[in-house]
């Protein structure tokens, strides 16, 4: 059996990588992220390092001009300052701001136009201590009120170590992961549907058993996915170290995350295209296989779709039972593992219910690819599922 689900699984594994859309797949993404993430950080340089210069109209008699605002005597010089290009943007302060806080600020570009809400706070707040009796180290405290670090404890009530932009690698893990798995079980389902619509499932069933087939097929487009996320990896990393980010990677552990998106992957994808196969083998064109997979589809992005609660709370009840279901493992486990101390036995019983997903799936999968793959043109129905298995 061996050498013949070699065959087949050297040969969707070559067919799969030569075409356009693979390599597209492989490159694009990075084609345009290397540009972006070059631009972003040339443009955010020139906002930081060019000078802002603000305009003020004060109608309280309290305020004084700084090296970045400019007094004006009334709004019209001012609108033809900014209009003219002279200021950024410029303020009034009303009569009664002492009594109120109000200040109307003009500025333009529209909606996407940036307002210099901290550099005017920083202004008006140096004027009203300028001549107050308040001390130095009081004074200090007022403009600078709170300089915030946020320790977090893990259940041993031990300090964890962790950085923002540490999350955001689990995220694009998780994302690349369901890209990937999708990606390559999709090519699985358009396979074997592509294969029943011209015969040419007739042909290859002449010399070799279905299981050979269906075993093939998971071996070649499961390495096409597995080379996709490992150049996706190493092609995100090779960019990142080229950008102003490379110092804040550098002191992030991702070895765990990495061991365990091997084993995700490789049992989230071994789900998914079991799973596509049952929905392939019976259907007569790819439209029927296409339906019956939106909820293969919706399951797999739900950890996505439910970001912002796992977010909020990785410990919750909705994230620990994300965890646990099969369709949801990976994408929900790799997201958490850096939010929170996810306990070990959660990940064991995680890969183990999933290990037992897969090995109910793909065996539920031969036996109805096995009875189903020669049918055509009968639409599929879930009714017909228990005749396919008792065959």
């Amino acid at each position: 059996m061996l050498p013949k689900t070699l065959v087949v699984a050297k040969h969707e594994f070559l067919a799969t990588v030569k075409t356009k859309g693979f390599i597209l797949t492989l490159i694009l993404p990075f084609i345009i992220l290397l540009p972006v993430m070059f631009t972003s950080g040339y443009v955010m340089q020139i906002a930081t390092d060019s000078p802002r210069n603000i305009g003020f109209v004060d109608e309280t008699g309290i305020l004084q001009p700084d090296g970045i605002f400019t007094r004006f005597e009334d709004i019209g010089d001012a609108e033809n300052a900014l209009l003219n290009g002279e200021i950024n943007s410029f303020i009034t302060i009303p009569p009664d701001y002492l009594k109120t806080g109000r200040v109307f600020l003009y500025r333009t570009g529209g909606f996407f136009g940036s307002a210099p809400t901290g550099l005017i706070e920083a202004f008006l707040i140096d004027n009203l201590l300028r001549d107050s009796d308040v001390d130095e180290t009081l004074s200090d405290r007022i403009r600078c009120p709170v300089d915030m670090e946020q320790i977090t404890l893990n259940e041993k009530g031990e300090v964890e170590e962790k950085q923002a932009v540490q999350f955001l690698i689990p995220y694009a893990l998780a994302i690349l992961m369901v890209l990937s798995i999708m990606t390559t079980s999709g090519y699985l389902m358009q396979g074997i549907v592509a294969e029943k619509e011209n015969k040419t499932v007739e042909i290859l069933l002449s010399s070799l058993s279905p299981d050979e087939l269906l075993t093939g097929k998971l071996m070649g487009f499961g390495s096409a996915g597995l080379l996709q996320i490992c150049v996706w990896i190493c092609s995100g990393m090779l960019v990142v170290s080229l950008t102003s980010l490379a110092g804040i990677f550098q002191e992030i552990q991702i070895s765990l995350i990495l061991i365990l998106a091997i084993p995700y992957f490789t049992l989230g994808y071994l789900l998914f295209a079991g799973s596509m196969a049952c929905v392939a083998a019976p259907a007569s064109t790819m439209k029927d296989a296409q339906q019956g997979a939106m909820v293969f589809t919706m399951l797999a992005i739900l950890p996505i779709m439910l970001l912002g609660v796992i977010i909020a709370a990785p410990d919750s009840t909705v994230a620990r039972v994300l965890t646990y279901v099969p369709y949801t493992a990976p994408a929900t486990t790799l997201m958490r593992i850096t939010l929170t101390g996810i306990p070990v036995y959660e990940i064991t019983a995680s890969l183990l219910i999933l290990t037992i997903s897969v090995t109910v799936v793909i065996r539920l999968s031969a036996r109805i690819f096995r009875n189903a793959i020669l049918m055509s043109g009968k639409k599929i129905r879930i009714r017909d599922i228990p005749v396919y298995l008792k065959r």
